[in-house]
């Protein structure tokens, strides 16, 4: 089979699935849950059902005593109903497989009780979690739609046929998807795990228009190709992801698809944030943002680290994601953020944030007052292109923005970004409406900084006293502006206000405090109608231990047709070095201001 491979950080992921699998969970989503009944195999899982409240016992032990295993024909839960899992003291991992030929809709309450054990689901045809789903389990959560979970020497707890339990030593390491087509999981409640343990959603697509928690855990949400092996970076947790196609001695299920698995269902066409069109396309509700095959979507989540990590598209809506330390946002096709007037786009990491997305990164997150990225530690924005980044930044670190190999990338912006770091700036270029940069360290922009005009949707205005007394009065909304200010102490502390207040729950990681207030940039070309501005300077509330030159190519701020030339101000607590010109005529107007002010 031919392999068509493309890189996430750390994972080698295929593309190509089939459609059919997410689209057949939607429209047979079932009104009603299906019951839990044991399979018939020599597992010997026991259920028994007294009103609402269904108790599973039985099941086969490890060798080690430490895994107990069940098997079902179909599992489901209804908003009334409880699905206890009985465990000891002794056991650290309970893992139910669901092989029946239907995908489960859990709507009620998962527990754990008697034990402090782990609790892993696999269903290869899909799981749906509905709007009233609850976890009560003590130690961690696992969905998968995995054909099997491997763990020591080898051993496989396969998700159809017999399987030898007593070899089934230590805690799991590997998740193994046999099938063409992995099927999806959709979240649309709220899974919430206890402090310090970790959740877990691996699927074909995953979708989650609700809310996963793991306060001081980890949240791992993977969309996983299908003949592939999904391997744990340390026995039972996923610290890192690593995706390999399954070896030539696999033998992967032939699975039917999830429309002819689901029948007799009434169809929905509308559940919870998810739209299924007349054409059978699924969209997001309200943005009109389709969802295909290998994505994942999240709204919401809150936890020590998390990682989402898409086979295509990782689409975030109105989101709300929070970490008290690194946050990880990958894709293998587009990284894609929006806002709306009623809710805001709000990423914040108490440590690294690391958007990825390998083909785009594509952010509009302008519309809500409250939309912004955060960082405690440095924000790296990576993609194989230049990144579309309409919004709002602030780290605690250094902003980067590179490419896949590493090297500096671009950043381009309809509107008016606004960067804020405690450290340093760094990418290739920049083009789009105007640009504001805060750094606490040094700004450089090795290639070219194009504007193309105001941004009077969310611009920025300032008034800032130069070193020599003179007031200057920045202004993004209305005019084409560059206003690049290094080495300053005033970048504003991260946090939020107004939609609530950012708190990192641990400290930051160390990153290299900065070292200059240099301001180094290529050219500057305002390629605007009416007369724009260029501000640089790193002497705005200055940083005494740093010192800093500014170095700049070309600067033009000619209009392009009628009206007075731009302004350039330059304040340097250094040296201001220029290699090429700078241009502030006009045509049909007068020629625009010039203002350097150098220290040495």
């Amino acid at each position: 089979m031919q392999q068509n491979l493309k890189k996430l950080e750390g994972s080698s992921l295929y593309f190509g699935l089939a459609l059919a699998s997410f689209t057949g969970l939607l429209t047979g989503l079932p009104v009603f849950a299906q019951p839990i009944i044991p399979a018939n195999d020599p597992t010997g899982t026991l259920v028994n059902q007294n009103g609402d409240r269904i108790d599973i016992s039985g099941g086969k032990l490890s060798g080690d005593g430490r895994n107990l295993f069940h098997s079902f024909s179909q599992f489901g839960l209804d908003a009334n109903q409880t699905a206890n899992f009985l465990s000891t003291p002794n056991i650290h991992n309970i893992l139910g497989r669901i092989n029946g030929g239907s995908p489960s809709f859990i709507n009620g309450l998962l527990q754990v009780l008697g034990g402090q054990s782990n609790l892993f689901l696999l269903n290869p045809y899909g799981i749906v979690f509905g709007s009233n789903v609850q976890l009560n389990i003590p130690g961690s959560f696992n969905a998968s739609t995995a054909t099997g979970t491997g763990f020591e020497n080898n051993n496989w707890f396969d998700a159809f046929g017999n399987n030898d339990y007593h070899n089934l030593i230590g805690n799991p390491n590997s998740f193994a998807f046999s099938t063409l087509q992995p099927g999806a999981i959709i979240n649309l409640g709220n899974l919430a795990v206890s402090p310090g343990q970790n959740l877990t959603l691996l699927g074909g697509t995953v979708v989650s228009t609700g809310q996963v928690s793991a306060p001081q855990g980890e949240i791992f949400i993977a969309a996983i190709p299908g003949e592939s092996l999904v391997r744990l970076s340390q026995a039972g947790h996923l610290l890192s992801l690593d995706i390999q196609p399954l070896n030539s001695t696999s033998q992967p299920l032939t699975s039917l698809s999830l429309p002819q698995l689901i029948t007799g269902g009434t169809p929905n066409n509308h559940i919870t944030g998810l739209t299924v069109t007349e054409t059978g396309e699924i969209q997001l509700t309200g943005s009109g943002i389709r969802v295909e095959n290998g994505d994942v979507v999240a709204k919401n989540a809150n936890a020590g680290i998390t990682t989402l990590a898409s086979l295509n598209n990782l689409t975030l809506v109105e989101s709300q994601i929070s970490t008290t330390d690194d946050l990880n946002l990958l894709a293998g096709n587009t990284l894609r953020g929006r806002d709306s007037a009623n809710s805001p786009l709000l990423l914040q990491a108490g440590g690294r944030l690391l958007l990825q997305g390998n083909q785009a990164i594509d952010l509009f997150a302008f519309t809500h007052p409250f939309s912004e990225l955060i960082a405690g530690g440095d924000m790296v924005l990576r993609s194989a292109n230049p990144v579309g980044g309409d919004t709002h930044y602030r780290t605690g670190g250094n902003f980067r923005i590179e490419q896949l190999d590493g090297s500096l990338g671009g950043l381009f912006s309809p509107y008016d970004p606004v960067i804020r770091a405690n450290g340093d700036v760094i990418f290739n270029s920049y083009s789009g409406n105007s640009l504001h940069i805060f750094a606490g360290g040094s700004v450089i922009i090795n290639n070219s900084i194009t504007i193309s005009g105001a941004d009077t949707f969310a611009g920025l205005n300032d008034s800032v006293t130069l070193s020599d007394g003179t007031l200057v009065f920045i202004d993004g909304i209305t005019r084409a502006t560059v206003d690049i200010r290094a080495g300053t102490t005033d970048v504003n502390p991260v946090g939020v206000t107004g939609f609530g207040t950012f708190n990192p729950g641990v400290p930051a990681p160390p990153f290299p405090a900065a070292t200059s207030a240099d301001i180094v940039i290529g050219s500057i070309n305002i390629d605007s109608v009416a007369s724009g501005q260029v501000f640089l300077t790193n002497r705005y509330f200055p940083d005494d231990n740093l010192a800093g030159n500014i170095q700049v190519g070309s600067i033009n701020v000619s209009p392009i047709f009628s009206g007075d030339g731009g302004e350039v101000t330059m304040d340097s607590k250094g040296s201001i070095i220029i290699s090429g010109t700078i241009d502030t005529s006009a045509l049909l107007g007068s020629g625009g201001a010039i203002t350097l002010l150098a220290q040495n």
